[in-house]
């Protein structure tokens, strides 16, 4: 399912945006003018990611330094050992439109 989210001039390059789709919170970041998107919690403990600092395509959480890819999800520092979810993105006449499963 295509969720049609934001205009890209609404995050800055190098920044992020988070927003909520149902009951989900999702952080969409544009890192040098590519856009990617992660489920907005830590799998490691309860902070958002939308807080944490971005450098070399990864996020680190606020809370206790996890890093997470953001092209994969992946855990790539402890304390954090499961992945975030990503999410597909395309843009179509300047907004973000989300790939999503039909549950979420």
């Amino acid at each position: 399912m295509k969720v049609k989210t934001v205009n890209i001039s609404e995050i800055n390059e190098n920044s992020v945006k988070k927003i909520s789709i149902g009951d989900k919170d999702i952080s969409i970041f544009n890192v040098e003018g590519e856009f990617y998107a992660i489920d907005d919690m830590c799998s490691h403990s309860e902070a958002s990611l939308a807080e944490g600092e971005v450098f070399d395509c990864k996020i680190e959480c606020p809370l206790h330094g996890a890093e997470f890819d953001l092209k994969t999800g992946e855990a790539v520092t402890l304390p954090a050992t499961r992945p975030v979810a990503t999410y597909d993105i395309s843009i179509e006449d300047e907004t973000i439109y989300l790939e999503m499963d039909e549950n979420a």
